[in-house]
């Protein structure tokens, strides 16, 4: 394997690495959020709470990093870069041992 093979294929595995901590963490935000909503899907909000209901003070905002994971974009593009780096660093391990 030339050196510099090596060196793409070691910063692909390090960027999938990161990607699939990032998908795991959102995977953990979303098993948190399902959790809360099973327990007490009253006492949560996704955003801005109203201060017209007289409960709103019973009302808790969901954290932002869990409200983040629910954007759908942003998981769709991280599962794409993720199985675009799957691909290269399959193709870079091939042409390591050729």
């Amino acid at each position: 394997m030339t050196v510099r093979l090596s060196q793409q294929l070691e910063q692909v595995q390090n960027e999938l690495a990161q990607k699939l901590a990032e998908a795991e963490r959102i995977g953990d935000c979303l098993v948190e959020l399902g959790v809360r909503l099973q327990q007490e899907p009253w006492k949560w909000s996704l955003g801005w709470v109203e201060n017209a209901f007289p409960v709103s003070n019973s009302i808790t905002a969901v954290d932002l990093n869990i409200v983040e994971s629910l954007d759908r974009n942003r998981l769709e593009w991280l599962l794409e870069d993720i199985r675009i780096l799957k691909r290269r660093e399959t193709e870079l391990k091939r042409l390591a041992v050729a």
